[in-house]
């Protein structure tokens, strides 16, 4: 039997606040057609859940709903104008990538004017959510009420229109956009276009109505009339301009309003106190039509629907519309069905989200609980065979519950939440208390889901945590010289000669259940030259996997995106290399200090690890409930190659030098880290030297900080290879001397934050004579104590060391040896990464590659090397 979605999926937290005022329900969710990755969605925002008090935020992806920023929206429009409250959210995209957030300014439940409305008004983003405009006040009127919205990007005549409909006075009100927002009107009558927020003939009875656009350009809007017995639908062909007369979707429902008890004045389920209303919603698939809605009927909540083969023209099934789910697939008798969402893929599959509310096990005893329901229709939305949990725990909605119009005893958890379809599959978009604070949360629910994953490790078959200390060596990634699909998958490193254009492969395998038609293998570059130069020992998923989440110049200075494989077909049970991936000559820096830290990604619509466990974080920060991101073997969709040769000719000793990153920008807090140096049994015996130092991020503070002072220049060195003594003179002055021994490094380094300044409170970074660097010799002892540079002298096969760094600092650490003669062909020292003494980040690996090809040992992907000497 084909399995068409799987659930429970993993549930991801969009909003994260420790303040029980500021709960979030009420939402909806749209998908840029021009990018699935980027999500926004919108919903109420409270400040006082008492006194019912809020505005709207705004939440905005670039990772297909991995990772989120938040913006609560401005509340002072282009007059000026300054509204107290903004509520009810309906959110679209438009052809060109537009977002567009219908809101509904109000005055509150308090003051004189306490419960009126101010009217419509439209927020936009050209950005894709990352940054909004003031809102555009398109209507005004003080009962204006439950807008919605739609755009179309059919490509048709009235491609890039954006609709909106809401209910007013004298029914149901409409507005379009035909210049992408920047003048709105309404429906045309004698051949003149009406100002925005004119009334659609024969919707004197509308209630919260709801649009969508069809394949060939046609507007349709249903509705349920308040506390009545039917579904009605409107349409229109020419873009919104003229209105077909309603017609009669369902009649003889019944309606939760009017058939559940109420507390002040609003319907309840039976163990319930938050208020629930019949809404109708629709979506298309092709010539199809599905509108669905909860019913009471059944003496409990069920979600009822009706299906039209022909745009609307006729219905199947019973007048009053038929259960969606019968059987096997039917909810226990005990449990309601309320507040269905409809959705479809750009392939036609329809899905359908609901709550479920009832009782649940709640630790040793039971309560009320909520979870989301979600099926899909493989036929265009005539059945719905396809039914699963979508949540991996209950929630309790009388947690932090908002009072609903400020009326004791009435709660609020929305009366209808986001989901939204795109080729990544459904993402039901919801509200959930598992915090203990109202959240907003999402899921993706892969259409006929196959597991693809990409190995960390040579024993790695796609389970996470990925299994193996060293997750930085994916045997599924190379790098060759010439795009020939090398099937033995031997990586051959760099050609830093600036003509040789390399060529990127990558790996994966189809876990099942289903095939996968279209999957993509992306590479990015991490700590590309044009910032650090220098190999990572932490990387953060999917922050430095995505370009639209390098949302800085400083952050996307440090990273080179290089692009997707051509689509290839997997197979159940298959492998398949992905590839080339075009690595320019001039993208490869001839420079021998930098090593490039490849991450890769396998990308499929239908992967169901990237919504289910095997694709959901483990945590960069376990102690944080926040969504900040996972690391590598956290998720079986990416895998990294920090993997860094050096060429050595056999028989011969050579100075290595390995210079490598510690910390992670993304990292908010102050942490310890932990650095942990395995030289490998045939090294065990060589002393090495671990050295560290400050860096800075362009445009960024001291160690990739916010910070205002001038940014820090790499340090200059001076490496003496033997022994000897430096004169260091200043002017006719002997400044100081230098007595070394083979192996010394002696930087120049002035601190960006000057740590110390001379009589005339200039900053100084050398040029104490002899008398005063004996006088000084223990104050600098200590300043080195308490300065971020420092070194350790390495004289076990494993040693760790350990230092502190503040939120996003950075630092800069090099590992320095002599490698001796006659070493084994392939020698591997690892470096290791933890925080805080037990969260893996991440690691460096440095190969010593014995008796190569000498031509390789001005090109390859070396570390710095300092003079070799035969044996």
């Amino acid at each position: 039997m084909t399995i068409v979605i799987h659930g429970p999926r993993f549930n991801r937290r969009v909003s994260c606040d420790s303040n029980p005022q500021n709960a979030r329900s009420e939402s909806d969710l749209a998908v840029n057609p021009l990018d699935p990755y980027n999500m926004v969605g919108s919903s109420k925002r409270f400040t006082d859940i008492v006194n019912y008090a809020f505005s709207l935020a705004a939440y905005a992806t670039f990772d297909g709903g991995q990772t989120w920023t938040e913006t609560v929206l401005p509340l002072v429009d282009t007059d000026g104008r300054t509204y107290p409250s903004t509520t009810d959210p309906a959110v679209i995209f438009d052809d060109v990538g537009n977002v567009y957030i219908v809101a509904l300014p109000w005055q509150g439940e308090s003051g004189p004017n306490h419960g009126q409305t101010i009217g419509i008004s439209i927020y936009k983003s050209t950005d894709g959510g990352r940054t909004w405009g003031a809102p555009q006040l398109i209507h005004q009127s003080t009962v204006d009420d439950k807008q919605a919205c739609w755009a179309d990007t059919t490509g048709g005549p009235n491609s890039g229109n954006v609709y909106a409909a809401w209910d007013g006075a004298g029914g149901m009100l409409f507005a379009r956009t035909t210049d992408h927002g920047t003048t709105w009107k309404g429906t045309r009558i004698g051949g003149v276009d009406q100002p925005a927020g004119s009334a659609i003939p024969g919707t004197s009875d509308s209630f919260s109505p709801e649009l969508t656009v069809m394949a060939d350009g046609t507007l349709l809007i249903v509705w349920a009339p308040e506390g009545g017995s039917s579904i009605k639908l409107v349409t229109s062909s020419d873009g919104g301009a003229t209105f077909s007369a309603p017609i009669t979707v369902a009649s003889g429902i019944t309606n939760l309003m009017g058939a559940l008890s109420t507390i002040g004045g609003w319907p309840v389920f039976p163990g319930g106190t938050f208020r629930v209303i019949t809404y109708a919603c629709v979506t298309t698939s092709g010539t199809g039509v599905t509108v669905a809605w909860a019913d009471m009927r059944e003496q409990i909540s069920r979600i009822y629907y009706r299906f039209s083969p022909d745009g609307g023209t006729t219905w199947d099934g019973p007048s009053s519309g038929q259960p969606m789910f019968t059987g096997a697939q039917a909810s226990p008798a005990n449990m309601q069905d309320f507040h269905p969402q409809l959705a479809t893929t750009p392939t036609g599959e329809v899905g359908i989200t609901f709550y479920e509310f009832g009782p649940m096990p709640d630790g040793e005893f039971q309560s009320d609980q909520i979870v989301v329901e979600m099926a899909a229709s493989t036929d265009g939305g005539v059945t719905f065979a396809s039914r699963v949990t979508v949540s991996d725990r209950s929630w309790n909605p009388a947690f932090d519950a908002p009072n609903a119009d400020a009326i004791p005893g009435v709660t609020f958890i929305g009366d209808y939440y986001g989901f939204a379809a795109s080729t990544l599959g459904f993402f039901p978009f919801w509200t959930d208390t598992r915090s203990g604070i109202q959240e907003m949360f999402i899921a993706r629910v892969s259409i006929y889901p196959a597991d693809l994953y990409t190995r960390d490790g040579p024993g790695d078959t796609g389970s996470v945590p990925s299994p193996g200390a060293v997750f930085w060596e994916s045997p599924d990634m190379v790098v060759r010289h010439q795009p020939d699909g090398d099937v033995n998958f031997v990586d051959q490193g760099l050609l830093r000669n600036g003509v040789t254009t390399h060529y990127v492969y990558g790996r994966a395998t189809n876990n099942g259940p289903n095939d996968t038609s279209a999957a993509t293998f992306a590479v990015t570059v991490g700590n590309f030259p044009s910032l650090l130069g220098l190999p990572g020992s932490e990387f953060w998923y999917p922050q430095d996997w995505y370009p639209d989440d390098w949302s800085t110049a400083a952050l996307a200075s440090n990273h080179l995106y290089l692009g997707e494989s051509a689509p290839l077909a997997v197979a159940n049970g298959e492998t398949v290399i992905f590839g080339p991936i075009t690595w320019p000559a001039g993208q490869i820096p001839i420079e021998g200090t930098w090593h490039p830290c490849l991450l890769g990604e396998i990308r499929s619509g239908n992967d169901d690890s990237a919504g289910g466990t095997n694709g959901g974080d483990i945590p960069a920060d376990p102690a944080d409930m926040c969504p900040h991101g996972s690391f590598v073997y956290g998720n079986n969709n990416v895998c990294q190659r920090n993997l860094t040769y050096v060429h050595m000719p056999a028989g011969e000793s050579m100075h290595v030098h390995l210079p490598f990153i510690a910390g992670s920008v993304w990292d908010a807090k102050h942490r310890t880290i932990d650095i942990t140096v395995d030289k490998g049994h045939e090294l065990a015996e060589v002393p090495m030297t671990l050295r560290m130092d400050p860096i800075s991020l362009p445009g960024h503070g001291l160690g990739g900080g916010d910070g205002d002072h001038d940014d820090c220049c790499a340090p200059g060195e001076l490496v003496f290879t033997g022994e000897c003594r430096v004169m260091v003179r200043v002017g006719n002055c002997v400044a100081g001397e230098i007595v070394t021994t083979k192996g010394t490094v002696w930087r120049s380094y002035c601190p960006c934050q000057c740590r110390e300044k001379n009589q005339d409170g200039k900053c100084t970074c050398h040029g104490k004579n002899k008398k005063e660097m004996v006088a000084a010799h223990a104050t600098m002892e200590r300043a080195a104590a308490a300065s971020v540079s420092r070194s350790w002298e390495l004289k076990t096969q494993r040693t760790t060391v350990s230092f502190s760094v503040d939120a996003q600092e950075l630092r800069k650490l090099t590992l320095s040896f002599v490698a001796p003669a006659h070493l084994k062909k392939s020698t591997i020292v690892r470096i290791a990464q933890r925080k805080d003494g037990k969260i893996p980040t991440g690691g460096v690996s440095l190969q010593l590659l014995v008796g190569d090809d000498p031509k390789a040992l001005a090109v390859s992907k070396t570390a710095a090397v300092g003079k070799r000497r035969k044996a």
